[in-house]
């Protein structure tokens, strides 16, 4: 039976994004004051590059989180400080828009690397535009990115990477060899305080060197409700944020593991998560 393999070595996560939005845009003197501070931030956590973004290239930005329970979004530029790669490949980038921060790596090894980052740019960045509010936290969202790949010549059926009983992908699916595209999406926890969103994608298509590539996006973001926010907990705001995104994290290996084949999850040391 042709299996797949994680991308990653010993994981498979190719992409971490992780990102904090408030309500309301911010006002221009206080958006320059937090560009100032990002930028800092930035020359210290090696992200030299520095690219002026429209408001098109926000809105259509792979790296910007959602817009959760605000109905009225609208549109404004924004600022990118980024390194690439030798070869010009994105390597780590942050985005700063009027309302939100948001952070993607390509070189994910450990929670504990995001946790990092996290405390060190995202939320910095974060208290500055809600003035340490956390009444005006609109969405914090985690978001992954699992790619798994075949040998060349090799074209394994989508039973090679998703379980039989995934609740996510419809059982006539399973058995599937062709190249495919699936996309599911649902609200759970729905209180007076807020809901948190799932998204998951598959793409499952062959590659020019004749293997077969399997990307698993899986997006979970906290939305709250305008007046409360995220100041239903106890602390302050790094704490109380920190708490929220061991959340998400946790839901996200719940996640990936009612997806993965048994076999994946050996090879990728998610063997010991809870499913459903």
């Amino acid at each position: 039976m042709t299996l797949y393999r994680p991308a990653a070595g010993q994981h498979a996560i190719d992409q971490a994004v992780v990102g904090i939005r408030i309500f309301d845009p911010v006002s221009d003197g206080h958006f320059k004051q937090v560009i100032q501070q990002a930028a800092e931030l930035a020359i210290a956590h090696d992200l030299p590059g520095r690219v002026q973004l429209d408001a098109m290239s926000i809105a259509f930005g792979r790296q910007v989180i959602s817009h959760g329970m605000v109905t009225n979004a609208e549109l404004h530029p924004g600022m990118l400080f980024q390194r690439v790669n030798a070869d010009g490949s994105m390597a780590e980038e942050m985005t700063i828009e009027r309302t939100a921060v948001t952070y993607r790596t390509r070189s994910y090894k450990r929670w504990k690397d995001i946790e990092d980052i996290l405390n060190g740019i995202v939320y910095p960045v974060a208290a500055s535009l809600a003035q340490n509010d956390l009444s005006k936290i609109s969405v914090v969202e985690l978001r992954c990115i699992d790619r798994f790949i075949s040998e060349p010549s090799d074209r394994p059926g989508l039973s090679s990477l998703v379980r039989e009983d995934c609740p996510y992908v419809s059982s006539h699916l399973i058995d599937r060899p062709s190249q495919l595209h699936l996309h599911s999406g649902w609200f759970e926890d729905e209180t007076d305080a807020g809901r948190t969103l799932f998204n998951i994608n598959i793409d499952v298509a062959d590659q020019e060197d004749g293997s077969r590539a399997a990307n698993i996006l899986q997006s979970i973001s906290l939305h709250y409700a305008r007046d409360l926010g995220a100041s239903g907990t106890n602390g302050d705001f790094p704490t109380v944020l920190t708490g929220h995104f061991a959340t998400l994290h946790a839901k996200d290996k719940k996640l990936l593991a009612n997806i993965l084949t048994d076999s994946l999850k050996d090879q990728i040391n998610l063997a010991g998560s809870t499913g459903l």
